[in-house]
């Protein structure tokens, strides 16, 4: 049986394939130190320039850990057999929700 024959299957391959490009994306951030060096800094103004970049910087991380959070329930969903359904009330997914955010666990009506 190939992926294209089990939609489940399918969902999986992707979600591992985007589990794997959120966590090297992480290694990545991590390897890096962007902490502000106020050595670094010619002044006052360029020490906010580069701590306002690493609140950014540190914003995107937690919004990648969060989504990595949300790609293994999913996995756990699809191993159970409940992906694709809206774990609030039960009913299926859209196909392009699921598409555009594979982790979704919310129909559009209940997310939020």
């Amino acid at each position: 049986m190939t992926t294209d024959d089990d939609p489940l299957a399918e969902a999986r391959a992707e979600l591992l394939e985007l589990e794997q490009e959120l966590t090297e994306r992480l290694a990545e951030i991590d390897s890096k130190d962007n902490r502000p060096k106020m050595d670094s800094a010619v002044g006052r103004l360029t020490f906010m320039d580069e701590l306002q970049q690493h609140n950014m910087a540190e914003h995107g991380r937690r919004n990648m850990e969060s989504q990595l959070s949300r790609v293994h329930a999913a996995l756990v969903r699809v191993k159970e057999g409940t992906y694709g359904t809206c774990v609030n009330c039960g009913i299926a997914i859209p196909p392009e929700r699921l598409e555009f955010m594979p982790e979704a666990s919310h129909c559009v009506q209940c997310r939020g």
